[in-house]
């Protein structure tokens, strides 16, 4: 009788590189995974990017997406009639070893980088300002940047991760490299940036498109604290519910506003500090006038309201009526009088008057 292990599956093994689980497993997602599990597992076969895309069963863009990924960081070459291993040196190495080569007096990687904006010393190769291991001549780093700034700081690890949960999926390399290109280039630190993802969240807007354009109107706006970005969010707020106040109060569907209809919302009701009932007033005004809604009509009567100091509904008929006779006006000090002899006159002429014996 002979013994022996049936090892089952294990019978049939193939490599694959210990950087993939040391260096990239937090990085890559499940695309590039399978693009690369499925390339090792064919290792010595002609395989194109149609192939690839046809197994792991994902379109031959997202293939050759995820498969650029593993070509930047060094693991792979791209062939005529395929990929091989890279003959290279690994990327990471190089890169790193590089990188200190050039940057003797880099700045220390735990501390957010310091903002264009704010008032620090000209950043040359070696001052202390915006990292200088940032490529210039890129405006957003490749892959095998991003992969060493990862490795090298740790609030850009936490953000990519924390990134990652938030979107419910693995992030694109496009992705990537625009989270710490935010982080590293624009100056937002790691809470920042989460807390504008939070807030493209809560519109429905979480797209990477969306979250870059706020992100970069904020730094241009120098918003680059925990507590700056919490004012930001509040003002945000407050601007949304005047928008909708006022959609209620004039019949508007519900809508997002123009930059001019935002700007004249704001002024109404923050700076002037009118309410919706007066504000419905100029509209009512702007509509006997032009026929119909014209913001910057309104803006005109309210303007005008605003320097005659009106207050309340009742400021507004005070100043519409200035100036203008009144029939119906009364004396308050007793009751009416009446020019008899001009009631003489009136019922000689009417028919059907008698006048009175």
């Amino acid at each position: 009788m002979q013994y022996g292990i049936n090892l089952g599956a294990w019978n049939a093994v193939f490599a694959v590189p210990s950087a993939v689980v040391d260096k990239h497993l937090k990085l890559a997602g499940s695309a590039q995974l399978k693009a690369l599990l499925w390339l090792l597992r064919h290792a010595g076969e002609k395989a194109g990017i149609d192939d690839v895309a046809s197994a792991i069963g994902l379109s031959r863009l997202d293939t050759m997406d995820a498969l650029q990924y593993w070509v930047e960081a060094g693991l792979l070459s791209p062939m005529d009639d395929g990929f091989a291993p890279s003959s290279s040196p690994s990327a990471d190495e190089t890169s790193v070893s590089s990188a200190k080569e050039s940057e003797p007096s880099a700045p220390a990687l735990d501390a957010d980088p310091v903002s264009e904006k704010q008032e620090a010393p000209v950043s040359t190769p070696s001052s202390p300002g915006k990292p200088s291991h940032i490529p210039a001549p890129s405006p957003k780093p490749d892959s095998r940047e991003v992969l060493r700034r990862a490795q090298e700081c740790e609030d850009i690890a936490f953000l990519l991760q924390e990134t990652q949960i938030r979107f419910g999926r693995p992030l694109s390399p496009a992705e990537i490299s625009t989270l710490v290109w935010l982080h590293d280039y624009n100056g937002l630190p790691t809470g920042v940036i989460l807390m504008i993802i939070e807030f493209a969240q809560s519109r429905e807007k979480c797209s990477m498109r969306y979250i870059e354009k706020v992100a970069v109107n904020w730094a241009d706006e120098e918003i680059d604290t925990l507590e700056k970005a919490e004012r930001k969010l509040a003002q945000i707020h407050t601007a949304q519910c005047n928008w909708n106040q006022l959609c209620s109060a004039l019949g508007i569907s519900s809508r997002s506003p123009s930059a001019r209809e935002a700007t004249y919302t704001e002024r109404w009701m923050q700076e002037w500090s009118f309410s919706t009932d007066i504000i419905r007033m100029a509209y009512e005004e702007c509509v006997n006038n032009t026929g119909n809604l014209n913001f910057s009509y309104m803006n005109k009567v309210l303007e005008r309201w605003h320097k005659a100091n009106v207050k309340t509904p009742k400021d507004v008929v005070a100043v519409l009526n200035k100036g203008k006779p009144n029939l119906n006006k009364r004396s308050l000090s007793g009751p009416a009088s009446f020019d008899l002899d001009a009631y003489e006159r009136m019922t000689q002429v009417m028919p059907g008057v008698k006048k009175e014996e």
